[in-house]
């Protein structure tokens, strides 16, 4: 692995388990093994150094999302597949990564949202299109608007404001959000089929 790599990776696995604030470049070059010099001979600072991390995230995240495309039997059975995907990223990340990312570091929040925005409603709407196709949604929702009020939604998961930490669980926001998204645009067809994942995913 590129020693660069390597820095990227312990650096991102400290963030998720500690959040970023609590995470200084001495703890970053003691988890990755080099020297505090070494870090800083690759990223000039914490900000380059996290920007390196949340490209890493993004492409490791299109990578895993073309895998449940190409592994999934129809639409519905995808969404259930990311569903558990992004629970289990969810379990895995100190919330405290995002709400660091947005208080200390909007600028490269907004960045990032930013230049992911399009893409993920582009996601969203070969998704919602293909269902349809399937006959698995109905034909006559407005697809741009469907894909853009998903997105929104997805979005407010990590405002504090409206979902407080102590009080809501992100991944029961999440799982209510996609299976009551999912029940308003199916079709009597689809409606059989979620009804079927719901029980599975709750045995697991």
């Amino acid at each position: 692995m590129i020693l660069k790599d390597r820095i990227v990776d312990e650096a991102t696995g400290l963030f998720f388990r500690s959040g970023i604030r609590a995470i200084t470049m001495d703890d970053i070059s003691r988890e990755a093994g080099v020297s505090k010099r070494t870090v800083y001979e690759n990223f000039k600072d914490k900000d380059e150094l996290l920007r390196s991390c949340l490209i890493k995230l993004d492409k490791l995240h299109e990578k895993e999302t073309h895998h449940l495309i190409s592994d999934a039997e129809n639409t519905i059975d995808l969404v259930f597949r990311m569903l558990e995907h992004g629970i289990s990223a969810i379990n895995s990340i100190n919330p405290l990564f995002i709400t660091d990312l947005k208080r200390y570091h909007y600028r490269i929040w907004k960045e990032t949202y930013t230049i992911n925005y399009e893409r993920h409603l582009s996601h969203i709407f070969t998704i919602i299109k293909k269902g349809i196709n399937e006959g698995l949604f109905r034909r006559e929702i407005n697809i741009d608007i469907v894909a853009i009020l998903l997105n929104q939604q997805l979005n407010i998961m990590s405002d504090d404001q409206i979902f407080p930490e102590g009080k809501f669980s992100k991944t029961a926001v999440f799982e209510h959000i996609i299976i009551n998204f999912l029940r308003g645009i199916a079709t009597e067809k689809g409606l059989k089929m979620i009804e079927k994942h719901i029980p599975e995913k709750g045995n697991k």
